[in-house]
């Protein structure tokens, strides 16, 4: 098993730091903090960086085009211009719980929206998994921490995970319809340990890498065996996303949180909450653009 080590990128102190995107139109990596409710953007080569303070829970943030980006948040999507900070509402998201938000999503080759949403105090089988192509549709009821979308480059795959079930599931995908099939387990987690998958993306090579929190590190998984096939270390316990980027696609961006860590942990890992890179031999595959 290979194994590499991420170093800080920038002291951020996120206390749920999530979200992690590359927006290559302007070689930054995006990123969020959901519980001190920003997103910002950060250059990895100069490390300077930009934050918007926002008025409600963000769970992902994503590109549409030029300045305009896209922000999941507690019952709706909007669209941001980032640089004026203007937000346009896209569509609400489950007015019929208002004690839901939106968490982890991404966009597939349609540039159609697949985004979870939870209960704000984690409670099981509370959210589902939604696609937005204009309309919203849900596609998985009852899940629960809904987190790590990504598909396979050839697009005939979706994987999916829902941290509070311990495992990574893997749905045939109908990329021209935007319909899932077949859903089965592809990587498989301990229950009832703590250390569990969160937010995920892909290589160019189908290999899926996932972040660990309460686990430390992001693991590289080969999803047609479920064997854990590499190892990036990470000086913080709580791991939440990661996302490849930079030149090539080979530069790894992970963040980091420091909720629900203790007073004797945050000592231990004062690194916590910030933002992680490493460099890698592989390469990611580009995210897609929202499609309104």
């Amino acid at each position: 098993m290979k194994t590499w080590h991420a170093e800080v990128l920038s002291e951020t102190k996120l206390l749920l730091g999530e979200g992690a995107y590359w927006h290559n139109e302007w070689g930054k990596f995006l990123f969020i903090d959901i519980k001190g409710k920003r997103v910002g953007a950060i250059d990895p080569t100069t490390k300077e960086i930009n934050i918007r303070e926002l008025n409600s829970i963000p769970g992902m943030v994503g590109h549409i085009g030029g300045t305009k980006l896209f922000i999941a948040t507690q019952g709706k999507i909007e669209e941001m211009d980032f640089e004026t900070g203007e937000r346009q509402l896209l569509v609400e998201m489950e007015p019929e719980k208002p004690e839901n938000r939106c968490n982890d999503g991404a966009c597939d080759g349609m540039g159609r929206l697949w985004i979870g949403t939870m209960n704000v105090n984690a409670q099981a089988h509370e959210g589902a998994l939604y696609c937005f192509d204009g309309s919203l549709k849900k596609a998985i009821d009852e899940t629960s921490v809904s987190n790590g979308i990504c598909w396979t480059k050839d697009h005939q795959t979706m994987y999916h995970t829902d941290s509070f079930e311990y495992n990574i599931k893997v749905y045939d995908f109908d990329l021209q319809n935007g319909h899932i099939s077949n859903g089965r387990i592809a990587v498989e987690f301990t229950k009832g340990t703590g250390i569990m998958p969160d937010g995920m993306c892909i290589d160019e090579d189908g290999m899926l890498w996932v972040a660990i929190w309460g686990g430390g590190c992001v693991n590289r998984y080969n999803p047609l065996s479920g064997e854990l096939t590499g190892k990036v270390t990470v000086a913080a316990p709580h791991v939440t996303s990661c996302a490849f980027g930079g030149s090539g696609l080979k530069q790894l961006l992970i963040t980091t949180a420091i909720d629900g860590l203790t007073k004797d942990q945050l000592k231990q890992f004062p690194y916590s909450g910030s933002l992680f890179t490493v460099n890698l031999d592989v390469s990611g595959l580009l995210p897609n653009n929202l499609k309104k």
